[in-house]
């Protein structure tokens, strides 16, 4: 819609802030059939060029994601899919920002 890409527009503009990160999740809530090409292309493709890879962080929109056809796994699989072209993105991406904004899974102080 013209409401969400002004809205993406803006989240955009957040870029010139380097303390801000974007978590990409909830893909089926974009109005955008699986395989979510559209979401791909005119999501997240600016997003990765804008904000760099060491700025974004993928999140699944658990529980919710288990009420879609591809599940957990699926979202997770077809988000990797479209990283897999560069390992160090693909790894950043899916769990490297995570880790440095909140800290290493499983670690207990």
């Amino acid at each position: 819609t013209d409401e969400g890409n002004a809205a993406f527009e803006k989240l955009l503009q957040l870029a010139k802030y380097p303390q801000v990160i974007v978590k990409i999740s909830a893909l089926f809530r974009l109005q955008d059939p699986s395989p979510y090409e559209k979401v791909k292309t005119e999501r997240l493709e600016p997003l990765l060029e804008t904000f760099g890879p060491e700025r974004l962080m993928f999140g699944t929109d658990f529980p919710f994601v288990l009420e879609q056809p591809e599940a957990y796994v699926g979202m997770v699989d077809l988000v990797k899919s479209w990283l897999e072209s560069d390992e160090g993105i693909a790894n950043q991406v899916m769990s490297g920002t995570a880790e440095r904004v909140f800290g290493p899974w499983g670690l207990r102080s």
